[in-house]
């Protein structure tokens, strides 16, 4: 069985990893587990001041839906089944560190389309998953 951690942002080419995913998990025929994870980035600075833990963790869980919502609906409508995971932190790190604790055989992330120079300058989420991950990666742009 291939295990997929599949993940999004709500963005354009995150929901092309996504229906990439599904046409492949479509083909398994029930030999597909997908886990869909939306990380998001925490706030800088303390921000406790002016508002509680409990409103911080409500907001990241609640923008964590809003991004994950698309691809839910997508692999509804497909039949695939999966579990959905938010965090928040370093969405590249996060990714990695959950594929090797869900023992994924490969990470799938949309890309943004930037060239190569502009990713090294820009450090993509996308290009740190692959420098740091050690299953393999599916760029989907």
């Amino acid at each position: 069985m291939l295990k997929t951690l599949l993940a999004v942002d709500g963005s354009e080419n995150s929901l092309r990893a996504v229906a990439y995913v599904i046409k492949r998990a479509s083909a398994a025929k029930d030999q597909h587990q997908v886990q869909l994870v939306n990380v998001q980035h925490p706030f800088h600075g303390d921000i406790s001041a002016f508002i509680g833990a409990a409103q911080v963790k409500q907001y990241h869980h609640d923008e964590g839906m809003k991004a994950i919502a698309s691809a839910r609906a997508m692999l509804d409508a497909a039949g695939i089944t999966y579990q959905y995971h938010l965090f928040v932190g370093d969405p590249a790190a996060i990714i990695v560190r959950c594929a090797k604790e869900m023992s994924c055989d490969e990470i799938a992330v949309g890309t943004q389309g930037h060239s190569a120079m502009a990713s090294l300058f820009m450090g993509s989420v996308s290009t740190k998953v692959v420098s740091m991950s050690d299953v393999p990666v599916l760029l989907i742009k």
